[in-house]
């Protein structure tokens, strides 16, 4: 009795995090969806793009509520199913289900922002990053045993060292935003296996395809590669864990 009330507690929580991220994630979309000046540009420029960071700061007020409540029940239920993927008791499981709740949140933020203007906010990456292994140091101090924070660790410099490969090729059409984003992925990745490694590293491109194949990416413009990455990870969670 008292393990199912824990389990009931403990998806609530995750629950109640992913409706507050859901409800704000439509004003940290306008926040971040500036696109990056140009090489060169003037300070007039830099000037611009900080006054229009500021305009969608403000419209935040003025979001539909459609637009959050979406959000909200989305990254609700995402928190939930994730909860009731990885549920366990032990430590290392709810470090597990930590730190893939913080890859959802940023992911979701992430892909949000690369699909408004090609970009994937260095900032968001950095602070989840440093997130997911101060939860996976935490553990390893905890428990005394480093092993799952060494593997998340190869894990995700081997899945970014990978997609760095991509980045120098000559029209991968890949951005170094791709590559950190990547590196983020294959750590939370890293905490499930190596199996869920390499999914992660496929299932991207199998989900990218069907755009590129029907034609809606035209010569010359880039995809938004970023929600394949999160989908990608997404996917080898529910198909690995």
């Amino acid at each position: 009795m008292a393990s199912h009330l824990d389990a009931a507690l403990l998806f609530g929580i995750a629950g109640l995090t992913g409706a507050l991220v859901g409800a704000v994630l439509p004003c940290a979309t306008r926040l971040l969806a500036v696109p990056t000046s140009p090489s060169g540009s003037t300070m007039g420029a830099a000037e611009d793009a900080l006054s229009a960071r500021r305009q969608r700061l403000a419209t935040c007020r003025c979001v539909a509520v459609p637009g959050w409540l979406l959000g909200s029940v989305s990254l609700a239920v995402a928190s939930i199913g994730i909860g009731l993927r990885l549920r366990s008791a032990e430590l290392s499981g709810l470090a597990t289900l930590a730190v893939w709740l913080v890859v959802l949140y940023s992911g979701a933020l992430l892909a949000a922002v690369d699909i408004a203007v090609r970009r994937l906010p260095t900032l968001v990456i950095a602070v989840a990053a440093a997130t997911v292994f101060a939860i996976l140091a935490a553990e390893a101090a905890m428990t005394a045993d480093g092993r799952r924070l060494i593997i998340a660790a190869a894990a995700g410099a081997a899945l970014g060292g990978g997609y760095l490969l991509l980045a120098l090729l000559a029209g991968s059409g890949m951005g170094l935003g791709d590559v950190r984003f990547a590196a983020l992925l294959g750590t939370a990745l890293g905490t499930l296996g190596w199996d869920a490694v390499l999914l992660g590293a496929v299932l991207p491109y199998l989900l990218a395809a069907p755009t590129a194949l029907i034609g809606l990416v035209r010569r010359g413009n880039s995809i938004a590669f970023g929600p394949y990455l999160m989908a990608g990870a997404i996917a080898a969670l529910l198909l690995v864990a």
